[in-house]
């Protein structure tokens, strides 16, 4: 499932509930588009349809054969305590009233085995942790309210946990 929010029309729309937001794997934000692009949607929008000449990268075979292919990277066992470290964490950290659930530590597991499939590898690491984890964690995080006043953010609280929590070393 893929969700958009515009952040600048609120009236209408509500925030979705914690447990909600927590069924999705990652929160990216995509900004505005650069000069170029910005020009280039300009020329395809209009006149003409671009949907008309979209073509398919992909079968839906090689779709499935790449999903497998992600279920099949190794996580060692330093790597899967490194997760629910970075989770048990969260749930002490002074700035959140709620931290990360079983689900978050599940669909971090998930991010982490589709970079390293990603990069050419079947193993992962504690890079390819670092890498997913501000788009897979900070929307599952709540700031406590005081925290958040004095500007807090759930990113911030990501950034903390990525760095106090000791990564495995493997020996």
């Amino acid at each position: 499932v893929a969700a958009t929010q515009n952040p600048v029309e609120q009236e209408g729309t509500y925030r979705l509930p914690e447990s909600q937001l927590d069924r999705f794997l990652m929160r990216l934000s995509l900004g505005y588009p650069g000069r170029a692009a910005e020009i280039s949607i300009l020329d395809t929008q209009g006149a003409t349809t671009a949907l008309a000449h979209l073509r398919p990268v992909v079968t839906s075979a090689e779709v499935l054969a790449m999903a497998e292919a992600v279920r099949t990277v190794h996580l060692a066992d330093p790597l899967k305590a490194y997760l629910v470290d970075l989770a048990e964490a969260s749930r002490r950290h002074q700035g959140l009233v709620l931290g990360l659930s079983p689900r978050a530590t599940l669909q971090l597991a998930r991010a982490t085995r589709s970079r390293a499939a990603a990069s050419g590898r079947d193993f992962a690491t504690p890079d390819d942790v670092k890498a997913v984890a501000m788009a897979v964690l900070a929307h599952r995080v709540v700031v406590r309210p005081d925290a958040a006043s004095r500007g807090f953010t759930a990113e911030q609280a990501v950034h903390e946990l990525l760095e106090t929590v000791p990564v495995p070393t493997g020996r």
